[in-house]
């Protein structure tokens, strides 16, 4: 029948996903990570199922950090929260509860994103990731900047057994050079990727990737070419 859809409608789903998972996880006694939580709710169950002593852990993405719904409509998966989620998020990465940050990059072309009902969901985050991260979580003082290097590289290789997060003698020689004071200024079309469907588009942000190494490569300069 007919009604009025509540908002309570776009988040129920990843809402029961997660006390669902939580709980299968703490019956099996198996791991579980969960990426791109978004609600206060979902990372309130993943907080309480890890004191519990679950093998529970959770990921959240830059623009789940920096906006809520009052801020933008962008069409990305899952939707953009409230305030209150967001601040809840923010917490939660505090505490420990969130232990990873994920681009969730999501490249498509502007033909694509042009008509918001059809259009995929996703944006672009790799460029942006680490100065949004600098931006909504340093410069505030929720965390330091050590804090959230390790969220973005030694916590999510650290979970995924990847050797890969460390500077250790005998790591892959993988490096981002960057400013973490300079201010810059989103714009789209000065972006490396193929794709520019960036949400932050405008924006001044603070933290300049400088360059960037690749086992001991280096793969992207401020003024060079991306690859060479």
């Amino acid at each position: 029948e007919d009604r009025e859809i509540s908002p309570w409608d776009y988040r129920l789903a990843e809402n029961i996903e997660t006390v669902r998972n939580c709980h299968l996880a703490e019956y099996y006694g198996t791991r579980l990570h969960m990426c791109h939580v978004s609600t206060k709710e979902s990372v309130d169950a993943i907080r309480m199922s890890r004191l519990r002593g679950a093998r529970v852990s959770c990921e959240v993405t830059p623009h789940h950090l920096w906006f809520d719904d009052s801020r933008l409509q962008y069409k990305v998966n899952p939707p953009i929260r409230k305030a209150e989620d967001v601040t809840a998020l923010i917490e939660a990465i505090k505490d420990g509860t969130v232990t990873c940050i994920g681009t969730d990059h999501a490249p498509h072309t502007a033909e694509e994103k042009a008509d918001f009902n059809t259009a995929p969901n996703g944006s672009v985050g790799l460029e942006t990731s680490l100065a949004v991260g600098i931006t909504s979580l340093v410069v505030p003082g929720h965390l330091t900047l050590m804090q959230l290097l390790r969220c973005m590289s030694t916590a999510p290789a650290q979970l995924m057994g990847f050797k890969a997060g460390s500077l250790r003698t005998g790591m892959p020689a993988d490096m981002v050079l960057f400013d973490p004071n300079e201010q810059w200024t989103v714009q789209p079309e000065q972006l490396r990727g193929k794709s520019h469907n960036t949400p932050f588009k405008g924006m001044t942000l603070t933290g300049k990737v400088k360059a960037t190494i690749l086992g001991g490569k280096i793969v992207y300069l401020e003024e060079e070419p991306l690859c060479r």
